[in-house]
C-alpha cells in the first residue's frame, strides 16, 4: 500500500524500440524510504508510436498530465480501491491490485493509444434499439455490441455525437476479414448512440443485469 499525494510525481517511462518504431509504455512512480530513492514501475502492453517525433530516444520520462490524474483518480474511486487518508489530499492505493494495475493499462491507453474506428465491427441496432439514453461521461463503464459478442470498454474521450473507449475485451475476427483483431486496452472510436450500459457485458451478472 502506497500513500500518494501532490509531491510525489506520476511519470510514463518510454522505452523504445526504433527498429519497430513505437514505445513500450510503463508508469513509474519514485519515492523514498528512509535513505533509499526507489522506484515502483508498472508494465503496461500498451505501445506509443515514435513517427510524430522522428527517431526516439531508447528511453523517454514523461510527466503525467492533468488528465491522466484526473482519468486515474476517477476510476479508482469508482472501484473502491483508493482510500482518503484523513481530510489531506493523500491517498492509499494497493499498486499491486489487480484492478489497480487494470486501471493503469486504461489511462496509458487513453494517453498514448491511437483511435480506431470500428463501425464495422460493430452490430447496426445495439440490442434491439434500447430506449434509455446511455450515459458517457469519462470513466463510464459502458458496452459495445460487436460481431464477436458484447465487450467491455470504458470511455475516456467524449463529444456531442463520437466517444472514445478503452476495450477491455478483444473483438476476434475470423481470417476472412480484411480487418486485424481489436486487442485488450486498444483505443477505438464510436457513436454515443452504438453503446450499451455496462450490464450488458457484466462477468459476474447481479440481480439486475441483463442476461442473455
Amino acid at each position: 500500500m502506497l500513500e500518494i499525494n501532490e509531491e510525489i510525481p506520476f511519470l510514463w517511462r518510454l522505452n523504445s524500440d526504433n527498429d519497430e518504431g513505437f514505445s513500450l509504455v510503463s508508469m513509474v512512480i519514485p519515492f523514498n524510504t528512509g535513505s533509499e530513492n526507489i522506484e515502483h514501475t508498472i508494465p503496461t502492453d500498451v505501445i506509443s508510436f515514435n513517427s510524430e517525433h522522428g527517431e526516439a530516444d531508447e528511453e523517454e520520462t514523461l510527466e503525467w498530465n492533468e488528465d491522466d490524474i484526473s482519468l486515474f483518480l476517477k476510476l479508482l474511486s469508482t472501484k473502491e480501491v483508493i482510500k482518503s487518508v484523513g481530510n489531506t489530499h493523500t491517498f492509499k492505493v494497493d499498486l499491486s491490485d489487480p484492478e489497480t494495475i487494470e486501471i493503469v493499462h486504461i489511462v496509458a491507453a487513453a494517453g498514448f493509444g491511437m483511435a480506431l474506428a470500428v463501425d464495422d465491427l460493430l452490430v447496426s441496432n445495439p440490442a434491439y434499439v434500447i430506449n434509455a439514453v446511455v450515459e458517457h461521461e469519462i470513466g463510464c463503464r459502458v458496452t459495445l455490441q460487436t460481431v464477436d459478442g458484447y465487450k467491455r470498454g470504458v470511455v475516456v474521450g467524449n463529444d456531442d455525437e463520437e466517444v472514445v473507449c478503452v476495450l477491455l475485451d478483444p473483438i476476434k475476427l475470423d481470417h476472412y476479414s480484411e480487418m486485424s483483431d481489436i486487442h485488450p486496452h486498444d483505443l477505438v472510436v464510436v457513436k454515443a448512440h452504438q453503446l450499451l450500459p455496462a450490464e450488458y457485458s457484466s462477468q459476474e451478472p447481479s440481480a439486475t443485469d441483463v442476461l442473455h
